[in-house]
Formats: structure tokens, C-alpha cells, sequence
């Protein structure tokens, strides 16, 4: 199976077309720096919101699943069961706003690659004139 090349590999193969050779893009961070990355910057209120959300509704579900496996009688365990869905529900909701969050942080960073390339490159485009 041939290797499919990378936007970063076209980049790269273009501005060596045009002669710029020394130009270092930034590399790719890994995923625990994606995840702290959601606590930098103007937002992080969010980011931390999200997560004290998200354990605050885990701890809670396990208490309503313990309490729910304990009980004997329907009433209580309708109402153990609703609080333990709901938790779960909101536990979910507050992963996937959190992972919207890392993937705006994501794209946010490909715009500033992005735009350090334009301004690297209009200041080639200056110098050669």
C-alpha cells in the first residue's frame, strides 16, 4: 500500500520547489498535551468547568448505582435508576463538549501553522524583490 502523503509533506515539497529549505514547521503534540491544552488560553474556564462536571457526575453515578443495586422496592429503584441514567447522560454530554473543545484548540493551531507558512513566505516573496 503506497504511503499517502501528509498536507505537512505537500507543504513541504512546495516550498522546496521555490527554494526554501531551512523552514522547521511545528510538529504534531500528542494527545496529553492536547488534552492540558484546553486549560490554556482566554477559555479555559470551560475546559475546567467541563471537567469538574464530568467527575462530580461520575462520583454521583456510582453512588446512585450503588444505591440502586441495594434497594428492593420499585419506587426507589425508579428513582436510583433515573439519577444514574441522568448522570451518565450528563457525564457523556460533558466528554463531548470537552473533546469539541481540544478539537477547536486543534484547528485554531493548523490556522497559525498556516499563517506563519503565508508570512514566511511573503517574506521570501519581499526579499527576492
Amino acid at each position: 500500500m503506497a504511503h499517502k502523503p501528509t498536507v505537512d509533506d505537500l507543504i513541504r515539497d512546495a516550498l522546496k520547489a521555490e527554494g526554501v529549505e531551512d523552514l522547521d514547521l511545528p510538529g504534531e503534540p500528542g494527545l496529553p498535551d492536547m488534552v492540558t491544552e484546553v486549560f490554556r488560553g482566554r477559555l479555559w474556564w470551560i475546559g475546567a468547568f467541563m471537567t469538574a462536571n464530568m467527575l462530580a457526575c461520575t462520583a454521583l453515578a456510582v453512588v446512585c448505582g450503588v444505591q440502586l443495586l441495594r434497594v428492593g422496592e420499585v419506587p426507589d429503584i425508579i428513582r436510583w435508576g433515573t439519577g444514574f441514567v441522568f448522570c451518565v447522560i450528563v457525564v457523556v454530554g460533558c466528554k463531548l463538549g470537552y473533546w469539541m473543545q481540544v478539537s477547536r484548540v486543534s484547528a485554531a493551531r493548523e490556522i497559525k501553522r498556516l499563517e506563519l507558512l503565508i508570512a514566511h513566505l511573503a517574506a521570501e516573496l519581499r526579499a527576492r524583490s
